[in-house]
């Protein structure tokens, strides 16, 4: 079964409408980058804001950025009242020092990109989730997959995926395996062809191949990147697909859900911080 992200997140994005089309005050999406790469990203968010009619501007920084001066002017955004939401987008260049992201507040961080936001996620005390492993948990629910004492494996343990799926999916009664770069191949064939349920969040291109599963596994395909001029995801998707029983396609499958759970703790947020959304 291939899954259709792109339906479900678009049932997503119409039930947000719903509740938000009545609200006299609408949330405002900043999004802020550095150089040209994630201009499709980008489309995307702009996209889902024009269809929520939320406010969204975005703020591109030339790769040549200091550290110092992007730290300047994140926190320069992020204090601006009109802003309600900001959305950095990652990975973030080399020289730039990820502890910037700690300017962002957390009433105004939807990706939980901050410590302080990290750290409330984890303590219980956050009033949104980390959108991607929530798209990638409803995957699993709308595709009645059971998660309580299967084998899950996850590649790549990074700020958007997996730091918070593992322990999300330990929660839920997986066994978890984590599988980062640079694990020998025999060691990685020895887990994954095992594994009932396989994420992959590497953004290495066909990375995951039929012979590192089981017939019957379920794939999770959280990668994103150029493969010459297509797009590409982590997972082999032609070779793969015949022995899944559930994977996700690239693009069109935890991509657009990502971006619904995303804008879903953006009016969440707002609903929370913002007073008096439905009045005058």
């Amino acid at each position: 079964m291939v899954f259709d992200g792109k339906k479900l997140s678009e049932k997503i994005l119409d039930s947000i409408k719903s509740e938000t089309s009545s609200w006299k005050k609408k949330p405002f999406v900043a999004v802020v980058s550095i150089g040209s790469d994630s201009s499709s990203y980008i489309s995307q968010k702009k996209k889902a804001a024009d269809f929520l009619g939320f406010g969204f501007r975005h703020f591109n920084f030339k790769p040549e950025i200091s550290s110092a001066k992007f730290r300047e002017e994140l926190n320069r955004i992020s204090k601006s009242k009109k802003n309600t939401s900001v959305i950095v987008q990652l990975p973030l260049p080399e020289n730039i020092n990820a502890n910037v992201l700690n300017v962002l507040p957390v009433e105004k961080d939807p990706d939980l990109l901050s410590d302080k936001a990290v750290g409330s996620f984890f303590n219980g005390k956050s009033v949104v989730g980390p959108p991607t492993p929530l798209a990638i948990i409803k995957i699993l629910e709308e595709g009645e997959v059971e998660i309580a004492g299967k084998k899950a494996v996850v590649f790549g343990y990074g700020k958007l995926v997996g730091r918070f799926l593992v322990p999300m999916l330990l929660k839920k009664g997986a066994i978890v395996s984590i599988i980062e770069k640079g694990v020998p191949k025999s060691a990685v064939l020895e887990i994954s062809s095992k594994a009932d349920i396989i994420v992959s969040a590497t953004g290495v291109p066909n990375f995951i191949t039929a012979d590192m599963i089981k017939t019957g596994a379920v794939i999770i395909d959280s990668g994103f990147s150029a493969a010459g001029s297509k797009i590409a995801g982590d997972v082999d998707f032609d070779s793969v697909k015949g022995k899944a029983s559930l994977i996700t396609p690239v693009p069109g499958g935890v991509g657009p859900m990502g971006v619904a759970m995303l804008y879903q703790n953006v009016a969440q947020l707002f609903k929370v911080f913002v007073s008096d959304v439905t009045s005058e």
